[in-house]
């Protein structure tokens, strides 16, 4: 199982008049986990620095789709979220990350959400789809692991 663990503190801002954590903020961590992991200076998986897609960068990565699957309440609490990231699936010029989003807080392995996030890489100018290059795709592929199946509306 190949998998990147990213820390992620909640915010007391983060729950909503439930005192839950809001749904808004589980995008949210999505989006960071995947930043620390293929952004500059990440948490060092061979990925980092991969898509930065600065201003002046050849290619970006855009997110094309995303869907979350809520399985639990999450608390908020001073322990960090953990989210579990891995590469479910490589296309053409695509790739699925696949996420599980557990409470820091439980003794045990909680899992409160899962997703999956489709990310299109593309030209830096034209915003145009651009196939993965051969070095692009054995960055990410060392990180596979099984799809996740989310349930259907």
């Amino acid at each position: 199982m190949a998998r990147v663990l990213v820390e992620l503190p909640l915010r007391w801002g983060d729950q909503d008049e439930y005192g839950h954590v809001n749904n808004v903020s589980f995008a949210r961590y999505l989006e960071e986990a995947r930043v620390r992991v293929f952004g500059p200076g990440g948490v060092h998986t061979g990925m980092d620095g991969l898509f930065h897609g600065t201003h002046d960068d050849p290619h970006k990565m855009l997110l094309a789709t995303q869907c979350i699957e809520f399985i639990a309440v999450l608390e908020y609490s001073t322990k960090p979220a953990k989210i579990e990231l891995w590469i479910g699936k490589v296309g053409g010029s695509s790739f699925e990350v696949h996420c599980e989003i557990l409470d820091g807080a439980s003794q045990e392995r909680k899992v409160v959400a899962r997703a999956i996030s489709n990310l299109v890489i593309v030209d830096g100018t034209s915003l145009k789809p651009k196939r993965l290059t051969d070095a692009e795709r054995q960055a990410v592929e060392p990180w596979g692991d099984a799809p996740l199946v989310l349930r259907r509306m």
